[in-house]
């Protein structure tokens, strides 16, 4: 069974060190041409997506197999691109990985200038560390306003049960869950949940969340996990003296933000709007079995599906709604329906709430296109300072193009042979052209076989992703394109 693991800034594991500079060289595993295969690509490819099932285990054989098959990629990305300028005349594909470079621009901007910069003193970690193997037990309402918020828990301080008030508002019991130390809940929420002074029984709120909606939390319980060993000790003490640190570099940036964004205003068009938010709602709020669907996809055959472009064009003259049709104001422009269809291209809609009705879905719009513009302002930024050109950026949407190239090669190959009817089937069709293709490029490839003798897989199914980006998948597709497992071409390099 897959897991699926969400980060919301994974700054380190994404990316390195100084802008504007070349690869360290002791980061390199592998060259293929002018392109360049690092150990940390290496490492995403294999653990942070599912590896076939030829290649799945950790045993010198399939790192072998995963080796060829990342390099592989990139013989047939670079074959595709040889035979073809059709790529440099897709208008989505262009906008996909300049949307992927500029959020990679705003993620290493954040970890260089905000968390490498951010120290925390032991006295800062200490109360943090104490209460870090804690989970608690809660009850809690979600409710509309502050209003009403305010009006139920003056109910429950009275005496009314919140499981009175859940069943006579809605039915049956009030939701529950259980929250640890680690888990990302809003800042509010995590200092009033992980307070010393907290008490069973007690009541919290009303907190006001991210999507303006008020909890009132009943606190049922909580356990304590005690770390008995020194190394688990030391480890969680770590553990948690990087979430603090992280905490307080987030808290530093969204002030920064704040400031940037100073002065500036967002007016929507009512009228256009309005339309555009009910036909988006028909685009967006898909039935579950849909979207899980595209879930099971994504998990066991191409993650990158997730990303795909989300365009509200059907469109048509109903109620005035058209391509030029003004939808908003910002930054002393007027923007249309077209207008933000091509922001769309490299910053696809980010809902702050992930499950939403009908209603409610306007003003989580709203709230998403602002986040648009916010984001477009630090990518201004953070193309004046440079960052498009830091050597990890380019990485990173060489990953990318490189995937995609490599699967349209595959596309066209298995097109023109109408035998292929499984994985088994393409695997001895592709394998002979990898074997080709590995001596016509041999003196082109150059391998650290010592950097690669120091990795170590695990066999672990992972599909990795983040939260409260454009494009959360964190790596393309494991390449399923050959399973060759001898390294006899290249050169060998220490």
């Amino acid at each position: 069974m897959a897991r699926s693991f969400y980060f919301t800034f994974l700054f380190f594991l994404l990316f390195g060190c100084s802008i504007q500079t070349p690869v360290p060289e002791e980061l390199i595993l592998a060259r293929i041409g002018s392109s360049i295969l690092t150990v940390q690509d290496f490492i995403r490819r294999s653990e942070y997506t599912i590896r076939p099932v030829y290649c799945r285990q950790e045993n010198y054989i399939h790192k072998k197999i995963v080796l060829n098959s990342l390099i592989a990629e990139k013989l047939t990305a670079l074959e595709f691109e040889k035979e073809t300028q059709v790529t440099q005349k897709d208008k989505n594909r262009r906008g996909f990985l300049l949307g992927r470079r500029e959020q990679a621009m705003r993620q290493i901007f954040f970890a260089e200038e905000f968390h490498s910069k951010t120290s925390v003193a032991d006295d800062e970690v200490r109360p943090a560390y104490e209460l870090a193997g804690r989970a608690v037990n809660i009850e809690f309402l979600n409710l509309p306003d502050l209003e009403m918020a305010t009006r139920i828990r003056d109910l429950v301080l009275g005496g009314v049960p919140l499981d009175s008030v859940h069943k006579n508002l809605w039915s049956g019991p009030p939701p529950s869950r259980e929250i640890t130390w680690f888990d990302r809940e809003p800042e509010g929420i995590h200092q009033a949940l992980f307070a010393k002074d907290i008490k069973k029984g007690q009541l919290l709120g009303p907190i006001k969340t991210d999507n303006n909606t008020y909890l009132i939390i009943s606190i049922k319980g909580w356990k304590d996990r005690v770390s008995i060993t020194e190394t688990e000790q030391i480890q969680l003490w770590d553990d948690v003296k990087e979430r603090v640190s992280e905490n307080k570099a987030r808290g530093a940036y969204l002030n920064w933000v704040k400031s940037l964004m100073g002065g500036k205003e967002m007016k929507l068009n009512p009228g256009i709007f309005n339309v555009y938010a009910n036909r988006a709602a028909d685009h967006y709020l898909k039935a579950d079995s849909t979207k899980q669907t595209a879930m099971n996809r994504a998990i066991w055959n191409e993650p990158e599906i997730l990303d795909k472009l989300d365009l509200i064009t059907n469109l048509g003259p109903v109620e005035g709604l058209g391509p030029n049709s003004t939808i908003l104001e910002y930054g002393g422009k007027a923007w249309t329906v077209n207008d933000l269809n091509e922001e769309l291209r490299t910053h696809p809609f980010v809902f702050r709430k992930r499950k939403m009705n009908r209603e409610e879905f306007p003003a989580q719009l709203r709230f998403a296109i602002a986040d648009l513009f916010r984001d477009k302002e630090i990518t201004e930024h953070c193309y004046r300072e440079g960052y498009d050109d830091h050597w990890s950026v380019n990485r990173y949407v060489e990953m990318w193009n490189h995937a995609s190239s490599s699967r349209k090669y595959a596309e066209r190959k298995r097109s023109n042979n109408g035998q292929i009817v499984n994985q088994e089937d393409w695997l001895n069709f592709m394998n002979p052209i990898v074997d080709s293709l590995q001596v016509v490029y041999s003196d082109q490839i150059e391998i650290n076989m010592d950097a690669f003798e120091a990795i170590e897989l695990t066999s672990t199914d992972m599909v990795v992703s983040q939260r409260g980006v454009p494009f959360p998948v964190m790596v393309p597709s494991f390449p399923i394109i050959t399973t060759d497992n001898r390294i006899d071409y290249g050169s060998k390099s220490n």
